[in-house]
């Protein structure tokens, strides 16, 4: 009767020793300031991982010792662009199992230079300023650490576009660069990419939903193995966000203003509506209003003539203009009297998103508002309904007053 005990007993022992070793092996955290010096194939490298659920144009697949991501809808017609992320003193995989043109990249990586500045708040975030070594320029940048880095001259303008100052570029030997594409013809992406330097598209602007920005503070955090702190970071937006979502969720239909989103472009002469699944709608609505005119387009926005505005909107609640460079109602006037004959205009509920605008006319709703949408939500949710945070300080927006 004791043959079974002791078979179990000695297939316990015999195994105790593959457990105790894979024990040994497993790492509790991602490398995020070395490389491996004894590589396993059976280690995972990544035990911190992120899950896309908002951002649809990024994705991730993780590997035991190299991750695949891959960005689409970058630009207008762009194609995917696809990057294979290797833990650096792992082997890569070899390159004919990717799509022709996939960047091959060593993990945690370490110079980068960002060509825009909705990339920076994410790198602040990370704890990844001293990476930073390049900008586009930094006129147009509100982030402070960015700007007393560059006074402490830690950080250099590069240019942008395709007149990159390549030499400057290559005078900080990045290892990373990231930037925005609009136009391939115009971008820097291309010459950076011929120059052979690994360059990484940022598409959270063609996100349709403000939580879907802000989720892109992951794809930084890919190139240092900081998945944990981009969790922790975006679960804390998250979870700020939803809590000004649900307060604005309980004001009645009825009690929901109208609100006029933009002001007419003197670049093409249209005012561009937006639709109720376009990033606006989904900020306004989640603030409690209503978009003015949204029934003219829905995942897209509409491009109309100030007529068409005029007729459809002069009777809207609130304006959120967006102006670029105006102080004072008389400013807005001065480039089309017409806007006087806006509900908004005369009782005095005009709003522009301009509070937080450096001298050059950098404005944080454009960098900061990216990682941290809760707190633009908030905003509005004060300017929709003012009784439901009666105490806020706005951190993006300010009423624009009459002038003097």
């Amino acid at each position: 009767m004791y043959r079974p005990l002791f078979a179990i007993l000695l297939i316990a022992a015999l195994a105790l020793p593959t457990f105790a070793q894979e024990a040994t092996t497993e790492l509790e955290a991602n490398l995020t300031e070395e490389c491996v010096t004894e590589y396993d194939a059976s280690v995972d490298y990544f035990p911190e991982k992120v899950e896309i659920t908002e951002a649809e144009n990024l994705t991730v697949t993780y590997f035991n010792n190299y991750k695949h991501v891959t960005v689409a809808d970058a630009f207008f017609d762009a194609p995917v662009f696809d990057y294979v992320l290797v833990q650096c003193g792992t082997p890569a995989p070899d390159a004919e199992d990717f799509p022709e043109g996939t960047q091959f990249i060593e993990v945690p990586t370490g110079n980068l230079i960002s060509l825009t500045t909705t990339e920076l708040p994410f790198v602040t975030e990370l704890g990844l300023l001293d990476h930073l070594v390049g900008v586009d320029s930094i006129m147009f940048v509100s982030t402070p650490e960015v700007i007393e880095r560059y006074d402490e001259g830690e950080i250099v303008e590069v240019g942008s576009g395709s007149t990159i100052n390549l030499e400057q570029v290559l005078n900080t030997d990045p290892d990373l660069v990231i930037t925005n594409g609009y136009n391939p013809d115009t971008d820097a992406h291309p010459v950076l990419l011929e120059a052979g330097i690994f360059t990484a598209l940022l598409a959270e602007y063609r996100e349709a939903t403000p939580l879907g920005q802000a989720e892109w503070i992951k794809y930084t955090a890919l190139f240092y193995n900081e998945e944990a702190r981009a969790n922790e970071v975006y679960d804390e937006v998250t979870a700020s966000y939803n809590e000004a979502r649900e307060l604005a969720a309980s004001v009645p239909e009825d009690e929901r203003p109208t609100v006029l989103w933009n002001a007419l472009s003197t670049y093409d002469n249209t005012w561009s509506i937006p639709g109720a699944e376009t990033f606006p709608g989904h900020l306004i609505q989640d603030a409690g209003g209503q978009i003015a005119m949204g029934e003219e387009a829905q995942s897209d926005s509409a491009y109309l003539g100030f007529e068409a505005v005029y007729e459809g909107a002069l009777e809207a609640d609130v304006w959120i203009a967006n102006l670029f460079g105006i102080n004072t109602l008389d400013e807005v006037l001065a480039i089309d009297p017409r806007y006087a004959d806006f509900a908004p205009v005369i009782n005095g509920n005009t709003w522009n998103n301009d509070l937080d605008t450096n001298i050059n006319g950098g404005n944080n709703y454009y960098e900061l508002g990216v990682i941290h949408p809760d707190l633009v939500l908030k905003d509005l949710v004060a300017i929709f309904h003012p009784d439901l945070m009666p105490d806020h300080e706005f951190t993006f927006y300010r009423q624009i007053p009459a002038g003097e």
